[in-house]
């Protein structure tokens, strides 16, 4: 990134290096993992208060409770967090749909949802085409808990965020020692070794560092290394005398490369408009399905200059450098500052193929297809599917940002039983997002779960359409996008202010904030060429091309401005019960999927009254709770029930839209309601936590059900922790849900993790994970289809080819750890 620092670093610098030397102040220290409703709320709310006593729905997830289900992406990382719709899998490497509370993800990534690393956004947007969010974030021992706010007091504490942020907070040295651990996948190729240690440096200086290594084929058994990286985090804090505060630098550099599962196909049993189950297409598993393999570990692309170039099938290969800081200080009795700077340089690839079912017979026509490669080279495919789409390679050369969220709160005692806490803010975010799509299309066979062949297509004469299973560059999605190049910034300035007030068990609170962002850049669009001839092992054939424009399509130069607020309200009933209730109202920008939509964009670079109405995206809703913290008996009891309703103006784009047979423009309106149960409890050695959700989400423009979202999820995870040994497990679900058809209804599924850990010596701690125990065949919710339905050759009248990405299969861990 070309960005300077100097002007949002100036007062920050300032007042770090005048205070530096200050004298030191030795905050007591928490154990690691230590989390309970106890735990102040640093995520997106009121400072200093306990998610006991925040008017907000906040859940705060221990590492130690996350990491005894290894899991297998960074969503699943979230499992554990009633109300998140999580569709997690879409491999380890990121490219989840992440969505909250009824409210749609209707284009995929995380579109009212924002992640942060200690308070601050990874990315402005959660939605980045190819370039999600979670493509930036790793779960490892470097972070202390999981925060999680949902709604409420996201929408003027956070920008972009109205549904949900979640929080990964690091651990900061509080206490003395670290970890060093190993772990190898049973069943699979993976080792991975994770590493932190923190501690303090004097009676005023602490310091945390830590990270991770992993290499192998990925859970779906890939033929070649296709996780290969690591992730390198280290802090370190100046505490100030008299506990009035405190400075902290920060360091992170990750470099790793991951699979993506984008479809895992299966064979579907229809009853009218309603699967009724799944099963394997013959010699085709679902659970470790993977659309790459040896004979597309690289592949041609048509550079932006005309050149062909070969490529690696690298996944998601996200690289980040990012330092910051955070200054924390009470100049006076009643008032603080805090601030928390950022600066982050991202880049990467996305590279992948897509799996687009199809009947054989309707590809080749008249003609035949044949392997380009393996074994059976230029013999005849003859199986009843083809898989028929997309394989793109994403550059995205600049997608850093700099982030900086400045606030002043203020204390006053109004006398009696009244006190005033005000706190104002302002937070600055610039984001690039710096693109250049080369998506081919390509024929491959669909008949065995490992290594697919590519297919090259003949006419009934014998002539040769394709090669190497190429029958285009750029051309995928009717040629839309497969050459697009853009580079375009976004810059959020965000003013918010906050009242809050306890009168005696009632604490009030209200906030507003004002979103107003720039947008800039420019953007080309994909343009018909003439043929290029490529040549395989079976000869050469002239396909087709599209490439990217000289001249800009589309200029950026546009100021959009929407305002946000939240008001609660809490009252104590009793010293162990507390009932909140919340109205809030949200704005979330549409950034880069206003590209290439008609007419969205004057020539000089303005919003069009259309662009205007598709800009911002609104989420109004209002919440009504309780909270539960006590005894019952020897039993240690926390619960929570929480009545919500949403209603969302939604407006987007979605570009694969039409390879599904649908309309890629979206512009509805959404509402749904309804309730989440959750607690833990705990008794002697014995502790357990769970939730239930119902959602009932609607659109209320085409009257049916939003698709994706299941009515009822569920958790429960009992652990039994005797000291020497432990052993939990963990039983998730969902029912069923609708398909992006919003008709097709899908059933729900079960899954069952499970873990076991000795601890044979003092400090060593030996692990055995398994996910999915039970192997189930199932799919997350998620904007799946059915990509063939027959009568076809080798499909009956009640059945259809189900295109989704199901949940892995049983995949097995064995771990060490050693804690100092």
């Amino acid at each position: 990134m070309k960005q300077s620092l100097l002007a949002p670093c100036a007062s920050f610098a300032a007042i770090s290096l005048s205070l530096l030397s200050a004298p030191a102040f030795a905050q007591d220290a928490k154990p690691s993992g230590d989390t309970d409703v106890k735990d102040i709320v640093v995520t997106a709310s009121s400072a200093g208060k306990t998610a006991q006593n925040s008017s907000i729905s906040v859940t705060q997830v221990s590492q130690d409770a996350i990491l005894n289900f290894t899991p297998r992406s960074q969503a699943e990382a979230l499992r554990s967090i009633p109300g998140l719709n999580i569709q997690d899998t879409a491999g380890p490497g990121g490219n989840s749909n992440i969505g909250v509370r009824g409210i749609p993800v209707s284009t995929g990534g995380s579109e009212y949802v924002a992640l942060q690393e200690d308070g601050l956004p990874v990315t402005l947007f959660g939605d980045i085409s190819f370039g999600n969010n979670d493509y930036w974030i790793r779960f490892d021992n470097n972070v202390d808990r999981v925060e999680a706010v949902r709604g409420g007091s996201a929408s003027t504490f956070a920008s972009q965020a109205p549904g949900a942020v979640i929080n990964y907070v690091s651990k900061t040295g509080t206490q003395d020692g670290g970890s060093v651990g190993l772990s190898k996948a049973i069943n699979y190729r993976e080792t991975r070794v994770d590493f932190d240690y923190g501690g303090h440096l004097s009676d005023s200086v602490r310091f945390h560092i830590g990270g991770y290594a992993v290499d192998g084929s990925g859970p779906t058994h890939l033929p070649y290394t296709a996780e290969k990286g690591y992730q390198i985090k280290a802090n370190i804090t100046k505490d100030f005398a008299d506990g009035k505060g405190y400075i902290r630098l920060n360091f992170k550099r990750m470099d790793d490369q991951e699979p993506t599962f984008t479809s895992m196909p299966a064979l579907a049993t229809m009853s009218g408009n309603k699967v009724t189950g799944f099963s394997m297409i013959p010699g085709i598993d679902p659970r470790q399905y993977a659309s790459t393999g040896l004979y597309n570990q690289t592949f041609r692309v048509l550079a932006a200059n005309g050149t062909l170039q070969q490529v690696q099938m690298q996944g998601i290969h996200p690289v980040v450098t990012s330092v910051g800081g955070e200054f924390h200080y009470e100049f006076a009795h009643n008032i603080t500052v805090t601030d928390k700077l950022r600066w982050t340089d991202m880049s990467g690839t996305f590279s992948n193929q897509w799996t687009g079912e199809a009947s054989t017979s309707a590809i080749a026509g008249t003609g035949t297809l044949r392997y380009a490669d393996g074994p059976l080279k230029g013999q005849i495919y003859t199986s009843p599917f083809v898989s028929n789409s997309a394989q793109a390679y994403v550059t995205m050369s600049d997608m850093g940002s700099l982030a900086n969220d400045l606030t002043l709160a203020s204390k006053f005692d109004m006398g009696g039983m009244a006190k005033v806490n005000a706190r104002a803010g302002w937070f600055h975010m610039r984001q690039t997002i710096a693109q250049d799509w080369r998506i081919n299309n390509v024929t491959q066979s669909l008949n065995s779960t490992g290594n697919p062949v590519p297919l090259d297509l003949f006419s009934s004469t014998g002539t040769q359409l394709s090669a190497s299973g190429l029958t285009g560059f750029n051309n995928q999605w009717g040629g839309c996008c497969g050459g697009r190049s853009y580079n375009v910034n976004y810059t959020d300035d965000a003013p918010y202010f906050e009242l809050e007030s306890d009168i005696g068990r009632l604490n009030v609170d209200g906030s507003v904030r004002v979103d107003i962002v720039h947008a800039g850049g420019y953007a080309y669009a994909p343009v018909a060429g003439a043929n290029i001839t490529i040549s395989d092992a079976l000869g050469s054939a002239s396909v087709p091309t599209y490439n990217t424009a000289s001249t800009p399509s589309e200029r950026l130069n546009y100021t959009k401005s929407y305002a946000s607020w939240s008001v609660g309200a809490l009252y104590k009933l009793t010293n162990t019960t507390n009932v909140f209730v919340r109205v809030s109202s949200g704005g979330r920008f549409n950034a880069d999927r206003l590209l290439y939509n008609d007419n969205n964009f004057t020539s000089d670079g303005k919003l069009t009254a259309g662009g205007d109405h598709l800009s911002v995206n609104t989420v109004t809703q209002q919440e009504l709770g309780v909270k539960h913290t006590g005894h019952l008996g020897e039993v240690r009891v926390h619960g929570e029930a929480t009545l919500y309703r949403a209603q969302v103006k939604e407006s987007n784009y979605d570009f694969t839209a039409p390879s599904r047979g649908q309309n890629p423009f979206i512009d509805t309106v959404y509402h749904a309601s309804g309730v989440e149960l959750s607690g833990t409890m705990g008794w002697g050695k014995f502790s357990m936590n769970g939730y239930v959700v119902y959602t009932d989400a609607k659109d209320v423009v085409s009257h049916k059900t939003a698709f994706a979202m299941p009515k009822w999820t569920w958790l429960v995870s009992p652990t039994y922790d005797a000291g020497f040994a432990a052993i939990g497990a963990s039983v998730s679900g969902q029912s069923s849900f609708y398909l992006g058809d919003m008709v097709t209804q899908a059933p729900g599924s079960t899954f069952v993790n499970a873990f076991v850990k000795v601890r044979p010596v003092e400090r060593l701690e030996i692990g055995f994970n398994v996910n999915n125990l039970l192997n189930t065949l199932g799919f997350r919710a998620n904007n799946g289809s059915l990509a063939v339905t027959g009568p076809v050759p080798g499909l009956a009248a009640n059945q259809a080819i189900f295109d989704n990405s199901a949940m892995l299969g049983r995949t097995m861990t064995a771990s060490i750890k050693y804690r100092f």
